[in-house]
């Protein structure tokens, strides 16, 4: 596929998506979604799909691709540029290529591009749901949030409306490791609202789309489905739905 067929398809399904210029958007992925349009991987080609993306939203606009790395929580030291994203091949590609646009945050960090890169560089990296952490700022600005060729369950913003809420079954938890940046160590404390061992999310995919329904714009791309809502929408019905049932994203 040529960069001109990858870009319009993009385009295309921005436009289907409801997606504007200039919007401010978070985009979790699966590779197979550019994969399933050629004959072998090729990463040259995300690298095509990621300038597709900047270029239709428009400097005016903010791309967020999630980088998380859950290795901090095993004592092990986050790094800037080498602890690779262990939810998809984009985020790795711009670490390579981009990591003075991660945030520093040791668990779940993100690639920034675009008008509001320093607003979210400054948010607080100490608390991954915090009040003034990422996605707190995701919500104040209504972020859309794109799921390219992957299901909807896998948003982490439904984490952050679980601390939101207070689920019975998520609770604050501590880590202390390294964390390094321009080859310089420090000791890092981090706080973690974590699911307890004994949750089932099994059926999660299956909720979220009934509780969803037309307020997810789902389309096509190929063989995979890809799906948009904004934050503010998806905070409120989740809230109003896990208010009414406590355990509703659970078994």
């Amino acid at each position: 596929m040529s960069k001109r067929k990858l870009k319009n398809k993009i385009e295309k399904l921005f436009k289907d998506l409801k997606i504007l210029r200039n919007d401010n958007i978070i985009i979790h992925s699966n590779a197979a979604g550019i994969y399933q349009f050629l004959n072998k991987k090729n990463n040259k080609k995300l690298k095509l799909f990621i300038e597709a993306v900047k270029d239709y939203i428009g400097r005016n606009g903010t791309v967020l691709i999630p980088t998380y790395n859950y290795d901090f929580t095993k004592g092990k030291t986050f790094q800037l540029d080498k602890s690779l994203s262990q939810v998809g091949e984009l985020g790795n590609i711009l670490i390579k290529s981009n990591p003075e646009n991660r945030t520093r945050e040791p668990v779940f960090s993100h690639i920034v591009f675009g008008k509001l890169k320093n607003k979210i560089f400054n948010c607080d990296t100490r608390e991954a749901f915090g009040d003034k952490s990422v996605f707190n700022y995701l919500l104040d600005k209504n972020f859309k949030i794109i799921c390219f060729c992957c299901s909807p369950s896998t948003m982490t913003f439904i984490h952050f409306i679980e601390k939101k809420v207070k689920v019975d079954y998520r609770y604050n938890k501590y880590f202390k490791s390294l964390i390094q940046v321009d080859n310089k160590k420090k000791i890092f404390k981090y706080k973690y609202c974590v699911g307890k061992k004994s949750i089932d999310y099994s059926l999660k995919e299956k909720k979220i789309y009934n509780l969803l329904g037309k307020k997810l714009i789902i389309k096509n791309f190929g063989r995979f489905n890809c799906s948009q809502i904004n934050t503010k929408l998806l905070f409120k019905v989740i809230k109003n739905k896990i208010l009414k049932n406590r355990n509703y994203l659970i078994n």
